[in-house]
């Protein structure tokens, strides 16, 4: 004989009033483990969705960020955009540093150039005489002056009878707005 049939002779011994509570108890223990069951399910289900969640949140906690710097570096550039006037070139910046004073310029200008939505004023300036001190603060002031320019190329080179004074061509760029078609 099998457990079954052991377990349905003794049911079927029962009388029928307890029989019938029986059935019954069994089906609610049952339908306690179906139900818990499809909780589990969906519970299991939610804490994946939790986690996908938390990462795409983070995610774009990141994103956030780098949005914020990339929007503050973009209005720091159309701050020193609008300090541009007519009057400036390249030339003009590097004798307004104050650094070239004892240092012999020459300037050749080169043509505009219109580069994303903005002109660009170049020149090779040619200074002679300079201390390394005097070379990296010109470098200095130029990239993190209040005028947006861009150094493109710079070639350095040492004097061969007084190796303290150098001599630094640079090509350097002087950013404007680019004028607006009038309608």
């Amino acid at each position: 004989m099998t457990l079954f049939t052991k377990i349905m002779e003794q049911i079927s011994a029962l009388d029928a009033e307890i029989r019938r509570l029986v059935i019954i108890a069994l089906s609610i223990v049952l339908l306690f483990f179906v139900c818990y069951g499809l909780l589990e399910n969906h519970l299991a289900t939610l804490e994946r969705k939790l986690a996908s969640r938390e990462l795409t949140l983070k995610e774009l906690m990141t994103l956030q960020q780098r949005y914020r710097e990339i929007s503050g570096e973009a209005q720091r550039l159309t701050n020193r955009l609008a300090t541009v006037t007519t009057e400036d070139s390249p030339a003009a910046i590097i004798e307004q540093s104050g650094i070239v004073a004892k240092a012999g310029i020459q300037t050749k200008p080169l043509p505009k150039q219109e580069k994303n939505g903005s002109l660009e004023d170049s020149s090779e300036i040619t200074l002679s005489g300079l201390s390394l001190n005097e070379t990296v603060n010109l470098l200095h002031r130029l990239e993190y002056g209040t005028k947006p320019v861009a150094i493109r190329k710079a070639l350095l080179r040492t004097r061969f009878s007084d190796p303290a004074k150098l001599d630094l061509t640079l090509t350097v760029g002087l950013l404007r707005p680019a004028p607006t078609e009038r309608r």
